[in-house]
C-alpha cells in the first residue's frame, strides 16, 4: 500500500495531486536509508536507526512490493550476522557474503 500526501490547498483553489511518500526513516519501509544488502527478494540486512545492531529482515508477504519488512534476527557482531544468514541459506551468492564480510566487526562501528 502506497501512502500519499496531498497538499491541503494551492493558490487559486486547485487541489494537489497525491505524491508518493518514500518513508526513508522507518525500518519496515522499502525505502529505509539503512539498507546494507538485499540477499534475496524477501530478505535483506539493515542497520538499525540507533546504529547499534544489524537486523536480518524478511518481507511479510510472499509478493514483491506487498507487506512490510519484519525483523527476524538482531546481531551486534558481524560474525553472528554472517552465521545467522548462512544458517538460513542466504549466502549462496559469494558477492553477498563478501558484502557482509566488509562490515565492521561490531554494528556500533558502522559509518554511513
Amino acid at each position: 500500500m502506497k501512502h500519499f500526501r496531498t497538499p491541503p490547498h494551492t493558490p487559486g483553489g486547485a487541489t494537489g495531486v497525491g505524491i508518493p511518500v518514500r518513508d526513508t526513516h522507518r525500518e519496515i519501509s522499502d525505502f529505509y536509508v539503512g539498507i546494507i544488502i538485499e540477499l534475496e527478494p524477501r530478505w535483506r540486512v539493515i542497520i538499525c536507526k540507533a546504529g547499534i545492531q544489524w537486523i536480518l529482515q524478511k518481507r511479510s508477504s510472499k509478493y514483491l512490493n506487498k507487506g512490510v519488512w519484519l525483523g527476524e534476527s538482531y546481531c551486534t557482531a558481524r560474525d553472528a550476522l554472517i552465521c545467522v544468514c548462512s544458517s538460513r541459506g542466504l549466502l549462496s551468492d559469494p558477492k553477498a557474503r563478501a558484502v557482509l564480510e566488509l562490515l565492521p566487526k561490531h554494528a556500533r562501528d558502522w559509518k554511513t
